[in-house]
């Protein structure tokens, strides 16, 4: 913000106003700087920095395919939590209605439903990759 005066020639000269001789500016910086006294001196300020920068970096790699990727994250894990929960519950509800839990013979005899033979083999697969994934040794940290 610029002030002017008039000199004594009629000539229009301009007079900054600086922030520090505004007495407002000059309350309000006092304040905010005893506000961060405590992140100054614990240098915790350093570290809300450098989570701006953080920010600010993420912020500027962001463009449209890695929203739309992430989006699409996000609406895989939300309906692969909501998958398995719908189905935990219903199978506890199946198992809660039981009177006794089935014997060893009932349990081979639904194998023969082939959605049971289905889940046992997406289980396997499941398992399979597993083994897989820990058959191969992690690299040393030296």
């Amino acid at each position: 913000m610029n002030t002017t005066n008039t000199s004594i020639d009629g000539a229009i000269e301009p007079q900054p106003t600086t922030l520090l001789s505004n007495p407002n500016a000059q309350e309000g910086l006092e304040e905010l700087i005893q506000k961060l006294e405590p992140l100054l001196a614990g240098r915790r300020l350093n570290r809300i920095v450098d989570l701006m920068s953080v920010v600010a970096d993420v912020v500027d790699m962001t463009d449209d395919y890695m929203v739309e990727k992430l989006c699409k994250v996000y609406e895989e894990a939300i309906g692969t939590a909501w998958t398995v929960g719908n189905i935990a519950r219903m199978a506890g509800n199946d198992v809660r209605q039981m009177d006794e839990p089935p014997t060893a013979w009932e349990l081979i005899k639904t194998s023969k439903d082939p959605d049971v033979r289905r889940g046992i083999a997406f289980m396997f697969m499941m398992a399979k990759g597993i083994g897989k994934q820990m058959n191969h040794p992690l690299p040393d940290d030296d």
